[in-house]
């Protein structure tokens, strides 16, 4: 049992980790050019679909964060952080699909300005989600030592 419950907090900070990667990616590229140029996360106008990469992969994380929680659950040590990691997991996800899923499915749909300030706004509050799935990793990181030294 320590074997498969190793492996899904591994998968939860596999997929976890995939996201803060992207969304280190995207703060890097796509958000330092789209304000001005917007087209770029149109798909109507050959920019990116980010809904094709996040949906999914925002998906396949909360699943493997609930699958998480129960594998770390019997082992308090490990719970602890991994529910930590849980609450991390809540905030983006409430402040995803609370205000920037919305607001960028409302830009690729129906466009904006170049330089309008809510783009502007947009991408200087999304800066705020990557730093917090870091810790969100961080926290399963030690899950994962906590579970291997429980044994």
């Amino acid at each position: 049992m320590f074997e498969l419950r190793m492996f899904i907090i591994l998968l939860a900070l596999l997929t976890t980790s995939m996201l803060a990667g992207a969304g280190v990616y995207e703060q890097a590229v796509l958000d330092r050019a789209w304000p001005a140029r917007p087209d770029i996360v149109r798909p109507a106008d050959g920019g990116a679909d980010r809904k094709r990469y996040w949906v999914p992969a925002n998906m396949l994380a909360v699943v493997a964060m609930i699958a998480a929680i129960w594998a770390a659950w019997p082992v308090p040590p490990a719970r602890s952080w991994v529910l930590r990691a849980a609450v991390c997991s809540l905030v983006i996800n409430v402040a995803t699909v609370g205000y920037f899923a919305p607001r960028v499915l409302r830009v690729e749909r129906d466009g904006i300005a170049p330089n309008d300030p809510r783009s502007t706004r947009w991408v200087s509050l999304s800066r705020w989600r990557t730093p917090v799935a870091i810790v969100l990793d961080f926290c399963l990181i030690v899950a994962v030592l906590r579970l291997a030294t429980s044994s």
